[in-house]
């Protein structure tokens, strides 16, 4: 989960939002290495690697994020600074 962790996701949507977009794309990762496995052991064409961009796509896609980050919205780190 760690190679898929951005501190750009964690300004953009939140440290929360972030860890839970890095361990999605770690699942979805390890579910792509596992097909892989199967389809070389079948002599099939191996998938490609998921990115962060097209997870955070797919997630927008079903409903799971905003369609467009709003970035006038406050935070917890932008409160902080106000305070």
């Amino acid at each position: 989960m760690k190679r898929f962790f951005s501190s750009d996701l964690a300004r953009t949507y939140g440290y929360g939002m972030a860890v839970y977009i890095a361990s999605e794309t770690a699942a979805l990762q390890r579910g792509i290495d596992a097909t892989n496995r199967q389809r070389k052991a079948a002599g099939r064409r191996l998938l490609d690697d998921a990115t962060v961009e097209e997870v955070i796509s797919a997630m927008r896609s079903r409903g799971m994020l905003p369609a467009k980050s709003d970035a006038g919205s406050a935070d917890l780190m932008d409160t902080d600074a106000a305070g």
